[in-house]
């Protein structure tokens, strides 16, 4: 914003000097020099004169300006403390002073530190006050133009870091993603080479399961979010389920308020709460307990909670079971392929959520949470 302000002033002031009459303010408190000069220098330039040092600090302070021509010895203040402070709130204007020879020695300070372009002696020669005003306009030009090549090259530093940082972050993480990839790979191949001494019937079952699962997990998803009730996709999906139930005589516990809602995709969300639904009942042993809970997190969350009194998770497994292709067969569904958890976390990470287990070792049980 510093520069975007810096510049639009730079540009306003190039302006004023490319193809427009530049603006001098001349300030003496001899007014038959103020007219001398006006008479002179009025065809040419924008001449506005003062008597009074404040009154031209005013105008300076009102309107744009391009010089300030000043007499040295005035009563309300010296020429050259003017031009210094007209210099500190208005660098880019271009400052001469008028002195007598008396007055040398404090205008060449003046003009080493930078307040002033130049000075002349009085009486002021014509051709000499014409060519100092021609430079100095000349070299505030010059100056003006350095100044924005100076935002702009900032401006290109910045930009440059910018992009060198956002350039390193796109590589490491694509050198990472590679990683990952490369690793995914080398798993799936061991995965397959491990199935491929099934039977026909299951390898044509793992292909469908994979081809399925690339299906999604393989792509971008594009979400149709709308609000969902949990307890009634719950109902159904128990329903649906109910023979299974019965048939393991599994006592179901609900814990869902009637108004708890997620801003969810309805289909994609179902196949994630069937995904635990079901592990919850495949996993649990005759006359075990299911519970499903879903509450409010405290901050704002909704968390919703599959638990099972079933076989448990040990703990170096709780994360590799959401990784597809390393869970051994042993450790999954009988007959199953290790591919729905990893499936439900590419779901829930679409929505912007999280997924994780939780179980106290082998035969103690599981918990699984989602917090969207």
């Amino acid at each position: 914003m510093v520069i975007e302000a810096m510049e639009r002033e730079i540009i306003k002031a190039r302006e004023r000097s490319n193809g427009k009459k530049a603006t001098i303010v001349i300030v003496d408190d001899e007014q038959p020099i103020l007219r001398e000069l006006r008479f002179l220098l009025g065809r040419t330039y924008n001449i506005y004169t003062f008597e009074n040092p404040l009154e031209a600090e005013r105008f300076v302070e009102e309107h744009p300006v391009d010089m300030v021509i000043s007499d040295e010895l005035m009563p309300e203040m010296r020429g050259s403390e003017l031009l210094a402070r007209i210099h500190k709130k208005h660098p880019d204007i271009c400052n001469v002073v008028l002195s007598g020879q008396a007055e040398k020695d404090d205008i060449v300070k003046a003009v080493n530190e930078g307040h002033i372009f130049s000075f002349l002696y009085k009486p002021v020669d014509r051709q000499q006050l014409l060519n100092v005003i021609e430079k100095g306009l000349e070299n505030r030009l010059m100056k003006l133009t350095m100044a924005q090549q100076n935002v702009e090259l900032k401006r290109y530093s910045e930009n440059l870091e910018k992009m060198v940082e956002e350039k390193t972050k796109q590589l490491i993480q694509a050198y990472d993603k590679l990683k990952m990839l490369d690793q995914s790979k080398m798993n799936f191949l061991l995965y397959l080479a491990h199935e491929m001494d099934s039977s026909l019937d299951r390898i044509q079952r793992l292909a469908e399961t994979l081809l399925n699962y690339f299906a999604i997990a393989g792509t971008e998803l594009r979400l149709e979010k709308r609000a969902l009730a949990i307890r009634p996709l719950v109902d159904t999906i128990l329903t649906e389920r109910a023979q299974e139930i019965r048939s393991k005589n599994l006592t179901v516990r609900l814990d869902i308020g009637e108004g708890i809602e997620v801003e969810a995709d309805p289909g994609y969300f179902k196949r994630v709460m069937e995904i635990l639904i079901e592990n919850a009942i495949e996993f649990t042993p005759k006359d075990g307990t299911i519970s499903i809970e879903a509450h409010k997190g405290d901050q704002g969350h909704l968390v919703i909670k599959v638990s099972d009194t079933g076989k448990g998770i040990e703990e170096g497994d709780l994360e590799r079971i959401f990784t597809p292709f390393v869970i051994e067969s042993q450790k999954r569904r009988p007959g199953g392929f290790g591919l729905n958890l990893p499936l439900a976390k590419y779901i829930i990470l679409s929505h912007g959520g999280s997924i994780w287990a939780e179980s106290k070792g082998p035969g103690r049980g599981a918990s699984f949470f989602i917090a969207l």
